[in-house]
């Protein structure tokens, strides 16, 4: 090409293709089931996160705001990181959460100010224990429907999910239930 001719569209053309199929790989590489050695689901994972099992949130009765959210995390760092916040487009807010045994002997739930996934270690948001509550939700959420999650990881990078609407417990994911009690 010559300087101050513009180039011919077919010259663009080839050049918009050529940087796709160049590209597209690498695009799309978050978004696939293998990102960061995940055979497990999809998700837009910082290096050294990988998530191990399908995400997935509690589909609730008609009129209940509020539902929670699980999954398993890897971390193969050498350092512990830290889930600080989540959030969802779905809800009005997102809190981590756990589960504690109170003085009488019910199990309820509060917030925590962070979850630790542990140098060469494995983190399990499960019902029963750690999760992610959906606080408010703008509307109802249906069976099968996919929630985008964000987990903010301090000083890592964000961890960007898609977890599925089920009414139960997935086979792989234990035998707890998600119990009522919530502490705000």
């Amino acid at each position: 090409m010559r300087a101050g001719i513009p180039p011919s569209p077919r010259y663009l053309f080839q050049i918009t293709l050529v940087l796709y199929l160049l590209g597209a790989s690498t695009v799309n590489g978050h978004h696939v089931p293998g990102h960061h050695g995940s055979e497990v689901a999809e998700c837009d994972c910082p290096a050294g996160l990988e998530l191990v099992s399908e995400p997935w949130v509690r589909l609730m009765p008609p009129g209940m705001t509020t539902t929670a959210a699980y999954l398993s995390v890897r971390n193969s760092t050498d350092e512990d990181l830290r889930i600080v916040a989540a959030e969802t487009p779905v809800a009005r807010r997102t809190e981590l959460h756990s589960h504690f045994q109170d003085a009488s002997g019910i199990m309820r739930m509060r917030e925590v100010a962070e979850i630790t996934v542990p140098s060469l270690g494995t983190v399990d948001l499960e019902p029963g224990g750690l999760h992610l509550m959906l606080i408010d939700l703008f509307e109802p959420l249906e069976s099968g429907q996919l929630v985008p999650i964000t987990l903010y990881v301090e000083e890592h990078g964000d961890l960007k999910l898609q977890a599925q609407v089920q009414r139960a417990i997935p086979a792989d994911q234990g035998h707890h239930g998600h119990r009522q009690g919530h502490e705000h």
